[in-house]
């Protein structure tokens, strides 16, 4: 008889799942039945083996250094997108979390965390306003000296998030201060797996206490797209979506084709030239990637 589970991390061919008791356990998966990811539903035999994936909603990940698409984690309801004054993402770096996210269908969230600091006027932090204008919520908050962190809990209180951005923004502080007992979380863990609690590594579910989940995922450097078709890219760019069916060609890329509705439209401020010149960027790294 198979038992249902959460998994909370996997590596190799063994993973770590929560059962519906809520003792860890771990279990080992064979290929065939694929990679589970962080937030899978999937059912375990009684030898701790894995036997099913239930389908999922979606998946949010990144691409890998051959433009391949790599999971992170999976049924997610939001992602938390990380940026801080210090250090200062690269200009680009919010526009690809956004539009991995929106591609994925999975809602977006802007989390400014060092909310102490002054916020530079340069990008991304002065095209903030294009990204509200767009539904998306833009948070702003601090761990030091003291925890302040506005309505963040309140959204996180059902579901499940994923917490990304770059390194040394203030992620892992984030995340001690959302899950007032992750010591406990990562002790228990480490004791299941044998391995010592480290700098995250892989992506890892971690419990709230309004009973939600909390993926955390490992800082980066830089976040990278996976090779994909530019009508999939421009599920990351809804904003083109009510203009494009009037653009000249069907198959338009809207960059300078005769009759680009969306071109016309960042002329003229309809849609924000930060966000057209983004889109220009990331398809002509389509083109690098060999798409």
């Amino acid at each position: 008889m198979s038992a249902q589970a959460l998994v909370v991390e996997a590596h190799s061919n063994r993973g770590v799942a929560i059962a519906t008791s809520g003792e860890l356990q771990t279990f080992h998966f064979p290929r065939r039945l694929g990679r589970p990811l962080p937030g899978d539903r999937i059912a375990l035999d009684p030898a701790g083996s894995l036997t099913v994936i239930e389908e999922r909603k979606n998946e949010f990940g990144r691409g890998d250094q051959h433009g391949r698409f790599k999971a992170l984690a999976a049924n997610l309801d939001r992602a938390l997108i990380v940026i801080a004054a210090e250090p200062a993402p690269s200009p680009d770096l919010l526009h690809r979390y956004v539009a991995a996210a929106l591609i994925r269908d999975i809602q977006p969230v802007i989390v400014i965390n060092k909310s102490d600091l002054a916020t530079p006027d340069r990008p991304p932090f002065s095209e903030l306003s294009d990204f509200t204008a767009l539904g998306i919520r833009v948070i702003h908050c601090r761990c030091r000296p003291a925890a302040e962190l506005g309505e963040l809990p309140a959204l996180l209180a059902d579901g499940v998030s994923l917490l990304a951005g770059q390194s040394g923004v203030g992620k892992t502080s984030l995340l001690n201060a959302l899950v007032p007992d992750l010591a406990r979380q990562t002790g228990a863990l480490s004791r299941v797996t044998g391995k010592g609690t480290h700098t995250t590594t892989s992506a890892t579910l971690h419990q709230l206490p309004s009973g939600a989940w909390l993926v955390d995922t490992p800082g980066v450097w830089e976040f990278g797209l996976w090779t994909m078709e530019s009508v999939e890219l421009e599920r990351g760019f809804p904003e083109f979506g009510r203009l494009e069916a009037s653009c000249r060609f069907r198959n338009c890329r809207h960059l300078t084709e005769p009759g680009c509705a969306i071109r016309a439209a960042s002329e003229t401020g309809q849609i924000p030239p930060a966000r057209y010149q983004a889109w220009i960027r990331l398809l002509r790294e389509q083109k690098r990637l060999g798409r």
